[in-house]
């Protein structure tokens, strides 16, 4: 499987700490979820028959459903807040938490998510409201606030935009240039929105670094101190409780707030190889026999593990079962693309 020793030593580094760690019964079932993520990857890839097509339609309904739910966190907002002006009501929001995720969650979901509207443009180009509603997600990014999330959907903007104009064919690129001039036109008339944004951003600005980064780095510096104890295995997944002001998110959340640091504090050297390992079987599955929908997942995966960099990605519950599906349904495929590559430019290959 191309996939395993990469999910089979990201389940082993979860689970090692447990060897010499004090006893939790929740540190329990939290090591034991590297395990089942490789035990959900190895049934789906020995019993499904993917089709890399419906799942473009599943990604692409997944992230108009994520869309909606952060629109509705700004619809709450709107309506709580009628003493503001209409610009200010729709930043309002009603709290950073959705439920199932908070608002800078959804944004790295929302980012992983976004180049399933690339791929059927890429088929249907003429198709105006798919372009349009690339607007929704861009739009609840921006009015969620989510500093973290701008990072990632900027990645992924770019990603998007750089991949439409060097591989996208004179068909793709007259439908695209329509697109931009139109999306200038609206982006200038609301131009207000973001001079707020500029407006937020200033204001939590800070020359105290920790400050700005909402405490971030004093747990970073409080993960190295753990790895610097546990440097090959890790303090393991409830090693954060540790932290000395206390967990600063109510015991929410096990994480460190950052991919690489927490898999140094949480699971060591090993952990780390473990990831970089994934990493790379992941990278080579992309560039051996590189297609269209391959490069089109990569471009939503490098932008949430930016988004990583500085938040809970990479080891999060949903965002790893995501990862786990999406791969296994990639690997069974037996159609590895719609499209044929001439001159670098993609194709869509009509069947009747």
């Amino acid at each position: 499987k191309t996939f395993f020793w990469g999910f089979f030593l990201i389940g082993l580094s979860y689970v090692i700490p447990l060897i010499y760690t004090p006893f939790e019964v929740s540190g329990i079932m939290v090591s034991m979820m590297g395990f089942i993520y490789f035990a959900v990857y190895l049934f789906y890839s020995n019993t499904i028959k993917g089709n890399i097509d419906y799942l473009f339609k599943i990604l692409l309904i997944v992230n108009l459903l994520l869309t909606a739910q952060v629109g509705l966190y700004l619809y709450r907002g709107y309506l709580l807040n009628p003493q503001l002006d209409v610009y200010h009501r729709i930043y309002a929001g009603w709290g950073r938490n959705l439920g199932w995720a908070n608002i800078n969650d959804m944004c790295f979901y929302i980012a992983l998510t976004f180049p399933s509207y690339l791929y059927f443009i890429f088929k249907k180009p003429q198709t105006y409201l798919l372009w349009f509603l690339m607007l929704l997600p861009t739009a609840v990014v921006i009015l969620s606030k989510s500093r973290g999330g701008i990072i990632g959907y900027a990645v992924v903007l770019l990603g998007v935009m750089l991949f439409f104009f060097f591989r996208g064919n004179k068909k793709h690129l007259f439908h695209g240039l329509i697109f931009l001039a139109i999306s200038a036109f609206i982006a200038y008339q609301v131009r207000e929105v973001f001079y707020i944004w500029w407006d937020f951003f200033m204001e939590t600005f800070s020359d105290n670094l920790n400050e700005f980064s909402s405490g971030r780095i004093d747990i970073y510096t409080f993960g190295l101190d753990i790895f610097k104890q546990y440097p090959l295995f890790g303090g393991g997944w409830m090693s954060i409780n540790l932290y000395p002001n206390g967990n600063l998110f109510g015991n929410r959340i096990f994480m460190y707030h950052s991919t690489f640091i927490q898999a140094l504090a949480a699971m060591g050297l090993f952990g780390l190889i473990a990831l970089l390992i994934h990493y790379f079987q992941i990278a080579k599955y992309v560039f051996k026999h590189p297609t269209l929908e391959k490069f089109l997942f990569l471009i939503g995966y490098l932008a949430s593990q930016a988004h990583g960099l500085i938040d809970n990605v990479q080891y999060a519950v949903p965002y790893s079962v995501l990862i786990v599906i999406i791969l296994a349904v990639f690997e069974t495929s037996e159609k590895q693309t719609s499209f044929e590559s001439k001159n670098y430019r993609y194709h869509f290959i009509e069947t009747n």
